[in-house]
């Protein structure tokens, strides 16, 4: 009941200065946006650059600290600069709201000068305190109190899918890690306001904050759940009288003729809608945070003026962007159907992976390619297979490497209720080949494949793989650059499991980006570079469809069908109530 009544009092705040509110969280992220993100982007690509390094990964992290200190020191101020942006950016959302909350009218340089002064005010050793003290908070991200400067702060899909597919306990761990970090995050929200408005120290901030939420840990995470489902229930509300208007005008024969201008009047306005709850639930959750904070900050009374020429332009700007995308995104302009990519040749459990079986199955389904993984046997032949070892589908604990190609093939691996047996490439190919099945084939990087792995592959394979148009891509940078030295008329893709640190110099023609942190951001740069980008794996309805609107040149799913129904739903002379659909399903969330 306390939190219900807390709730409702920051929303009378809320709606008090709504306007005022709103005027602070656009602008800070018209500057993060437009000018903060794209300079450190600038930055990071500028150092590696400068560095003569192609590339940033897990696997050549050591040798970057051993032979690039200075790049890994460059990489290190921008973390430091990212810190203290993200640092500026909630102190000044803190400071603005609280000056308003006071009725202080204050110009932006009020607000910047408040803002320096906490800047400049910290100890060197706050830093690492407070790298520690982001992440710790960033799951309220889902609360609205994100930052876009630590959006990629997250675990790949992929990760977590292995966690919890091949080793649970791990995974369990994970989900207790995340309680306490949740935890702590809770009883951690004071820390900031009493920083700033208070003046603590950062370990008496810790204390008091600790004492402040003592016993009320469901008081608090109760008015952000109460936010969490009215804009959810106001989201499904609101979206569905929008979209089922949009069916009537869609299904009856005498409105055939407003069709197309009421979908982009309607569409438009979920878009508004969509981007004001945004704003709506950063500004509750921020007063939340401002909710138990005395302070007795000093806020000087000025005048200045309100520049509503401007707000004026950057309204009509914002509305024109909206009717203008969805008008090019109703007449097909704007996206282009992604090529359709079955990963390691199944469709929804429709076989075991990376086998005959499989391939077999799926090619009749017609998918652009079918994704694969090659290792290197004892015996240095080809073998088809995914895994560093047998011991998940076959029970038997020991690598690909360590068996020859004849015992391989004569084992049974098991998967989706269905048994078959592990396929050489050869074999495989000749397969692909005769149903006319393009292939994208990674060269897995796995203990046991010798040096000579990409060469041997390159001289009995190339002649073969260019003939069927097939690709070819891998997590190794090293192999890729060999592949195309090699192959150079084959196809060949760098395979990154983030996206941290911009496009990577590469002579790929494409890459393969682990779904969850690939943006338009990454994809524009990269299509700069004329190079494809290939989402990998989005394998349900909202992920493939953000794909899509992101612009991916090819998604690989282990969905392969319902990829297709989602290409049907956009590109095939859909409805227009089954477009918006699709859009709806992949806009930002607006706790994000």
């Amino acid at each position: 009941m306390g939190s219900w009544t807390e709730f409702r009092k920051q929303n009378r705040n809320f709606w008090k200065n709504f306007w005022k509110y709103g005027q602070i969280i656009i602008l800070i992220q018209l500057i993060i946006n437009f000018i903060l993100v794209p300079v450190l982007n600038f930055m990071a690509n500028g150092i590696n650059y400068l560095g003569n390094v192609n590339y940033i990964s897990y696997s050549n992290a050591m040798n970057l600290i051993m032979h690039k200190p200075l790049v890994v020191l460059g990489l290190i101020l921008v973390l430091l600069i990212l810190l203290l942006l993200v640092f500026a950016q909630f102190t000044l959302m803190l400071v603005s709201f609280q000056a308003i909350k006071s009725n202080a009218s204050l110009s932006w340089w009020d607000y910047l000068k408040s803002v320096s002064k906490n800047l400049f005010g910290l100890p060197f050793k706050a830093f690492g305190f407070f790298l520690l003290y982001f992440l710790i908070i960033t799951p309220f991200g889902s609360f609205g109190m994100s930052s876009s400067l630590l959006s990629k702060v997250k675990i790949p899909q992929f990760i977590i899918d292995w966690l919890f597919q091949e080793h649970l306990p791990l995974g369990i761990l994970l989900v207790i890690l995340y309680i306490i970090i949740f935890y702590i995050g809770l009883r951690w929200l004071f820390v900031l306001p009493l920083m700033i408005f208070e003046n603590k120290d950062i370990k008496d901030a810790i204390i008091r904050s600790w004492q402040m939420t003592r016993g009320k840990i469901l008081y608090y995470l109760g008015m952000f759940l109460i936010l969490i489902g009215a804009i959810t229930i106001f989201v499904m509300v609101s979206t569905s009288i929008f979209i089922g208007l949009q069916a009537i005008i869609d299904n009856v024969s005498f409105l055939k003729a407003i069709d197309f201008p009421m979908a982009v009047v309607n569409l438009t306005i979920i878009q508004l809608l969509n981007y004001c709850v945004s704003l709506y639930a950063s500004a509750i959750s921020v007063l939340i945070l401002l909710s138990h904070t005395h302070t007795h900050y000093f806020y000087p009374r000025k005048n200045h003026r309100s520049h509503k020429w401007f707000w004026g332009i950057l309204g009509t700007a914002v509305i024109v962007s909206f009717v203008g995308y969805d008008t090019l995104y109703f007449n097909d302009l704007l996206l282009t159907p992604p090529v359709t990519i079955s990963h390691r040749g199944v469709d929804d459990g429709n076989g075991v992976q990376n086998t005959i079986q499989s391939l077999e199955a799926t090619a009749k389904e017609k998918p652009d390619y079918i994704e694969m993984d090659v290792q290197e046997t004892k015996d240095h032949q080809f073998v088809v297979f995914h895994d560093n070892t047998l011991k998940g589908l076959a029970g038997i604990n020991k690598r690909p490497s360590q068996m020859t190609l004849n015992e391989l093939k004569q084992t049974q691996i098991h998967e989706n209720g269905k048994t078959t047996y592990i396929a050489s490439f050869d074999d495989y190919l000749a397969t692909a080949t005769r149903l006319n099945q393009k292939l994208l084939v990674e060269l897995k990087s796995v203990p046991g494949n010798k040096k000579d792995f990409v060469k041997l592959f390159a001289k009995k394979y190339q002649k073969q793989l260019l003939k069927n148009k097939d690709m070819v891509h891998s997590l190794s940078y090293s192999y890729i650059e060999e592949t195309k030295n090699l192959m150079p008329k084959i196809t060949t893709s760098y395979i990154l499991p983030f996206n941290l640190f911009g496009v990577p110099f590469t002579n790929a023609n494409a890459f393969t980006m682990e779904y969850t942190t690939l943006n338009q951001s990454f994809i524009e740069n990269a299509h700069l570079q004329q190079k494809k980008v290939f989402a990998w794996t989005a394998n349900d309805e909202e992920s493939m469809d953000r794909m899509i609107f992101i612009g991916a040149d090819g998604v690989i799913t282990d969905n392969l069908s319902e990829l297709q129904t989602e290409n049907d739903n956009l590109f095939n002379n859909t409805s227009y109530t089954k477009r918006i659909t699709a859009y709806i399903s992949q806009m930002q969330d607006p706790f994000e």
